[in-house]
């Protein structure tokens, strides 16, 4: 388990108080800053489900009730999208590496879990759209590179 991070109750709890995404992300992270990152081919290699693209891995991750976003959670929704995509650049060095499916890792359901957390991670999608002028095509994910105690937000393009 890797035991650094955001508090996924907290989070909730820090939207529910009307924080959005990224003030919950400053508060469990430092020096939070926007970039733009790209995963080789941008694509992602999960362990057992073979290669697929970062968008729809982070449509299956299973770290937080998508039910949430219905009871004032949304926003910690948005923040657990940036922080998966985040870790998952991170621990595979970009996309090449594979990363694994449990809790040692992050929770991958292997499939699109729909819902609220679908539109979590399509609303970061498009607020990273707005963010760097870039067309939805181009848009890829938005992550947050963790550094000892700090992170940097990345944002990237979603390809074809």
């Amino acid at each position: 388990v890797h035991r650094v991070g955001m508090n996924q109750f907290g989070a909730y709890g820090r939207a529910r108080a009307g924080q959005n995404y990224e003030t919950i992300l400053n508060a469990y992270y430092n020096n939070v800053k926007l970039e733009c990152r790209n995963f080789q081919n941008n694509n992602i290699k999960i362990q057992g489900y073979g290669e697929k693209s970062i968008y729809d891995y982070l449509k299956g991750i299973g770290e937080m009730p998508s039910g949430w976003g219905d009871t004032g959670g949304f926003e910690a929704l948005k923040a657990q999208v940036v922080a998966a995509a985040s870790f998952a650049y991170a621990y595979t060095g970009g996309g090449n590496n594979e990363i694994c499916t449990t809790q040692d890792c992050q929770v991958y359901i292997g499939s699109n879990k729909g819902g609220k957390w679908e539109e979590a991670v399509n609303d970061v999608k498009n607020k990273v759209n707005e963010q760097t002028g870039k067309t939805t095509d181009d848009i890829k994910n938005q992550a947050v590179d963790t550094t000892k105690n700090s992170v940097n937000n990345f944002l990237d393009g979603l390809k074809k």
